[in-house]
């Protein structure tokens, strides 16, 4: 019986706790997402928050407004709701991509010494005005559209892992550059083009989704993301090339510095094991002779494809592999200003073995 009524107890304050959870969550706004734009005096600032309604339901919102200081948008727009703010459930912050080029500094120093945040949230950068995306997402009514996106594009698809707590540890790590994912409007809708590559706090350039996936390898397991690779051969009836379209099943990369001065060298070795899909019908997989050309065609493939991007990125002076963290653990003296003025011109092997694993259609 004493057992008894000290449970009921428990199931009391339990439903006593929620309904005053309830109250608290009816009388305030939860910030689930902001933006970051320029304007000729200084900073446009776009807010994505919740109203709770009866019976649970929210209706989102998009709050703009206007402010000298990069971090003073929040409390303007408090200054404009019946309900107080709440940054509990935020879980994207956007750039739009003049605002990224001239520099996300504040933004990344305010993040560090806010412990609020959550590691979950996600930063990326909008072609456009970031305002805009926001206005498109209101209308989907779903408050965790952008980073559940990511999320399922990290999991399953060419973007690698990346959150609050990976962007500032490339931001602020000596030898390392930040990445972020790049979206564009397309017809209306949102789409995530590639990844926003950055030198310091500053966006240089962007690349493809295919790109993404190359970076993922080379910095992480690559599982789940997928790649077109052109195949030609004699049963083929094009004149052209066809395409197989491979998704990694898992990739490992290793890194060899050979040499650290004057001018770094770099071994890089990576393993791919894969499954084929949508496969042309020229290609004979029950042959034991076909798959071991394929994967030697597809290794020299990605050893040309990784090369050239390895380029792309010594050109544009941005390291989101961390070739300079590599040779930083490794050297006894290593100054970040003498590794950016030779990172141009350090040398990378890469070879790059394939593995086919799987084969089938979809």
């Amino acid at each position: 019986m004493y057992r008894r009524k000290i449970f009921l107890v428990i199931i009391l304050c339990a439903v006593l706790s929620a309904c005053a959870d309830q109250k608290i969550v009816n009388k305030i706004c939860l910030v689930h997402a902001i933006s970051f734009d320029t304007v000729a005096n200084g900073i446009k600032n776009a807010v994505l928050i919740a109203h709770f309604k009866e019976q649970g339901k929210t209706e989102l919102d998009v709050l703009h407004t206007e402010s000298n200081a990069i971090i003073g948008g929040l409390p303007r727009v408090n200054a404009r709701t019946n309900d107080p703010l709440e940054r509990g459930q935020l879980r994207m912050v956007l750039f739009g991509k003049t605002r990224a080029e001239k520099g996300t500094g504040a933004v990344m120093h305010h993040f560090l010494r806010d412990t609020k945040f959550s590691s979950r949230l996600q930063l990326g950068v909008v072609d456009r005005d970031a305002s805009e995306l926001l206005e498109i997402i209101k209308k989907t009514q779903k408050p965790f559209f952008l980073s559940d996106m990511i999320d399922q594009n990290m999991r399953s698809g060419n973007l690698p892992m990346m959150n609050l707590h990976v962007s500032l540890f490339n931001y602020y790590g000596e030898g390392r550059d930040m990445f972020l994912p790049y979206f564009k409007i397309d017809h209306g809708e949102v789409v995530i083009d590639g990844l926003a590559l950055f030198r310091s706090d500053q966006m240089i350039t962007e690349i493809s989704m295919k790109d993404a996936f190359l970076l993922k390898m080379l910095i992480q397991n690559s599982k789940n993301g997928s790649y077109n690779v052109p195949v030609a051969g004699k049963a083929s009836n094009k004149q052209g090339e066809d395409f197989i379209l491979l998704r990694s099943m898992h990739s490992k990369a290793n890194y060899i510095v050979n040499k650290e001065n004057p001018i770094p060298s770099i071994s890089i070795r990576l393993k791919l094991v894969t499954e084929l899909q949508n496969v042309p019908d020229w290609v004979d997989l029950r042959s034991e002779e076909q798959l071991a050309q394929l994967e030697k065609t597809m290794g020299s493939y990605f050893k040309k494809e990784i090369e050239k991007f390895l380029s792309l990125l010594k050109e544009n002076k941005v390291d989101p592999v961390g070739l300079g963290d590599l040779v930083r653990s490794r050297s006894k003296v290593w100054s970040a200003q003498d590794f950016e003025e030779i990172y141009q011109v350090i040398k990378t092997s890469v070879s790059v073995q394939v593995k086919i694993a799987k084969t089938g259609s979809a």
